[in-house]
C-alpha cells in the first residue's frame, strides 16, 4: 500500500516490521486498529486511552484524511448544463 503524502510523517509501512502493515510511525499500532475502534462503536478517546503512544493529532489526521477521501470518491457528479 502507498501511504498518502499528507500522512508520511504519521503512518509508516516497512516490509521487515509487522509484515509491512501500515502502522503509526514509531509504534507497532496498526492504522486499521483506529478504524476498527470507530466502526465497533468505540470513541477516539477510547482508542487513545488504549494506545497512549499515539498523539491525538495523528489519529485525527488519519480520520480526517479518510473522511476527505471518501467525500471526494462519493461526491455527486455535476449534471451537464443544457444551455
Amino acid at each position: 500500500m502507498t501511504i498518502p503524502k499528507d500522512l508520511n510523517e504519521i503512518l509508516i509501512s516497512t516490509p521487515d516490521t509487522l509484515h509491512g502493515a501500515v502502522r503509526f510511525a514509531g509504534t507497532r499500532v496498526f492504522a486499521q486498529q483506529l478504524f476498527d475502534y470507530i466502526l465497533s462503536g468505540d470513541s477516539l478517546d477510547d482508542f487513545l486511552e488504549d494506545f497512549p503512544e499515539i498523539p491525538r493529532r495523528s489519529a485525527e489526521a488519519v480520520l480526517e484524511w479518510e473522511r476527505k477521501r471518501l467525500q471526494r470518491q462519493f461526491a455527486p457528479v455535476p449534471a451537464e448544463r443544457a444551455d
